[in-house]
C-alpha cells in the first residue's frame, strides 16, 4: 500500500466508525418506541370500554410533552339519542420526563327532542321541546414535586320549552374533580432497524467506497 493511500484509508475507517456509532445511538432510542394502549376509569367506576392509544416515538424524555391520541373512546357523558361515545382521537396525552401522567381532553353532547301530547279534550295538543346537553373535561397537572392529578369535571342540563313559549330548566347536575385512573394494557413495539444491522450496512458501504477508490488510483 502506498503512503498516499494510507491517510485516505484511515479517513474512511474513522468515518465508518463515527457513522456506526451514530446509527447505533439512533437504534437504541428508537428501540424503545411503542404504540401504548391505556384503559381508564372515572371515579373508579368506569368501564374497561374506555381506552386510548398513543405513539411515544416522538418523545424526547425531556420536561413536559404532549402527544396526540391516535385512537380512543370515552363512553361517559353521552346522551340517549346522541352520540354513542366521545371520540378521543386528536386529544392530548401528557408525559413528563418520558413518563405518562394523564389525558388533557374535553367533549360535549346535545340532544333536542320534540314531544307532542294529545288529550281527549277538545284542546290543542300540548307541544314540548326538551333540550338536553352535557359537557366534560379531563385535566392533568402537577400537584407536587413528584405527584400528579388527573381529574374530570362536567355537567348535565335539561330545559323544557312549552307551547306558550316559556322555557324552564328542569334538571341540572355537576361533577367536579372526579379522579381518573389509567391502566397500561398493551405495548406494541414500533418496527425499527437493529443497531448492529445499521452499523454493518454503514461498514459495508464504506468498505466498497474505499475499494472503488483504490481500484481507480491503480489504473
Amino acid at each position: 500500500m502506498s503512503y498516499k493511500l494510507k491517510p485516505r484509508l484511515g479517513s474512511a475507517i474513522a468515518t465508518t466508525i463515527l457513522s456506526y456509532a451514530a446509527l447505533s445511538l439512533v437504534g437504541v432510542d428508537k428501540a424503545q418506541a411503542a404504540q401504548l394502549t391505556y384503559n381508564f376509569q372515572v371515579g373508579g367506576l368506569g368501564s374497561n370500554l374506555n381506552f386510548f392509544k398513543v405513539d411515544n416515538s416522538s418523545l424526547t424524555g425531556i420536561g413536559m410533552e404532549e402527544v396526540a391520541v391516535s385512537e380512543g373512546r370515552f363512553y361517559g357523558y353521552t346522551l340517549e339519542g346522541g352520540k354513542e361515545y366521545n371520540n378521543l382521537a386528536g386529544k392530548s396525552a401528557l408525559f413528563y420526563e418520558g413518563v405518562f401522567r394523564g389525558l388533557n381532553a374535553s367533549g360535549a353532547d346535545n340532544v333536542i327532542r320534540d314531544i307532542i301530547i294529545t288529550t281527549d279534550a277538545p284542546l290543542e295538543p300540548l307541544y314540548l321541546k326538551v333540550s338536553r346537553s352535557t359537557s366534560w373535561s379531563i385535566e392533568t397537572y402537577r400537584t407536587g414535586f413528584t405527584t400528579w392529578s388527573s381529574l374530570l369535571s362536567g355537567y348535565y342540563e335539561e330545559y323544557t320549552t312549552y307551547t306558550s313559549g316559556t322555557t324552564i330548566r328542569t334538571n341540572r347536575s355537576f361533577s367536579n374533580n372526579v379522579p381518573v385512573s389509567y391502566t397500561l394494557v398493551d405495548t406494541e413495539p414500533e418496527p425499527v432497524p437493529e443497531p448492529l444491522t445499521s452499523g454493518g450496512t454503514a461498514l459495508a458501504l464504506a468498505g466498497l467506497s474505499w475499494l472503488k477508490h483504490k481500484k481507480k488510483m491503480a489504473t
